[in-house]
């Protein structure tokens, strides 16, 4: 191949994935929450930004974007409570993020690991919980789709070397909105509000109540089962189009309160990002999910099923009787 050619198919390969990118992202809604390759290498370096790398401390000693930071640990664990809730320690995370050097005037472009897909946004709502992205904070959050490999693959750079900006202050305007309690659950289960949706993004058996994992299994009357794995590409993890996320979710309505939820409150944080990029305005992440409900037996059940616990004690008396022969 000439030189020249080489020159033209380089510069197009360039244009495919910064150009082709941003076009990708301004088909939503919300285009700014989502972040591509050339917002990222454009925002290196530059003094309001911050790019938080949401892997575990491991990962990212061993190679992450240029200037990116990181909270010691994976950000779906640093930033949530042992219980995998956030809302109940928020003084604590405001210290975890102003000691990382972020303020709540920064705009903050997150990334993780890409197979570890709703991991990743567990930053991403927690933010936005505590007032980025909305009139109570100058604070913005916008997500990386893709993570690390995505951006290895588009020919980033990488670094090995730690970055550790000096000590901010970072104070939440909390958006009250975004988080769904199991009071306020319980008033849509039992027909007290209306104008609320609940969207399980659970897998179908743990809906069904088949697959239990808690003290009991089903599902909240009237929810709607939307299995989070719909919604990204199993091969790539990345994000689909907003078209295809559009009929995914053709059944939520827009007009109406989302509440989103799946075992933790983790998978269904996917899903809370991919409906606030098709453009729903009042979208919650209930935080408790089932792991609370589910343990809480004064809270109603659909299809209820108890957890077995004859059955895995036999299970686990068996196993233990093999590795002692």
């Amino acid at each position: 191949m000439s030189q020249k050619k080489a020159t033209i198919v380089f510069f197009s390969i360039l244009v495919f994935l910064f150009v082709g990118t941003a076009g990708y992202c301004a088909e939503f809604a919300n285009p700014n929450l989502l972040a591509d390759s050339k917002m990222v290498t454009d925002s290196i370096g530059k003094p309001d930004l911050v790019i938080l790398d949401v892997r575990d401390a491991k990962e990212y000693k061993e190679g992450h974007i240029p200037g990116a930071i990181n909270l010691g640990g994976m950000g779906a664990k640093v930033l949530r409570d042992a219980t995998a809730r956030a809302y109940t320690i928020v003084p604590k995370i405001e210290k975890i993020l102003g000691d990382a050097g972020i303020s709540n005037d920064k705009h903050i472009i997150l990334y993780g690991k890409a197979n570890e897909t709703y991991e990743n946004t567990v930053p991403f709502w927690v933010l936005e919980y505590l007032g980025c992205n909305s009139s109570n904070l100058k604070c913005t959050v916008s997500y990386y789709d893709g993570g690390f490999e995505r951006w290895v693959a588009d020919g980033g750079k990488s670094e090995i070397k730690g970055n550790k900006p000096p000590a901010a202050a970072f104070k939440a305007h909390l958006s009250a909105s975004r988080l769904a309690s199991s009071a306020e659950v319980l008033s849509v289960v039992e027909g007290k509000e209306h104008n609320v949706v609940i969207v399980d993004a659970r897998t179908p058996a743990e809906f069904e109540g088949t697959d239990i994992r808690a003290l009991r299994g089903g599902h909240l009357k009237g929810a709607i089962n939307i299995p989070v794995q719909k919604s990204f590409d199993p091969k790539t993890y990345r994000m689909l189009s907003a078209s295809e996320q559009a009929a995914v979710y053709k059944d939520v309505p827009k007009d109406k309160r989302v509440i989103l939820h799946c075992q933790t409150g983790t998978r269904s944080t996917w899903t809370y990002l991919t409906l606030r990029l098709l453009g729903y305005h009042n979208v919650a992440n209930w935080d408790d999910s089932w792991q609370v409900w589910g343990s809480n037996v004064k809270y109603p059940v659909e299809n209820e099923q108890w957890y077995n616990f004859v059955k895995i004690n036999n299970t686990i008396k068996a196993v233990e009787a093999l590795q002692k022969k």
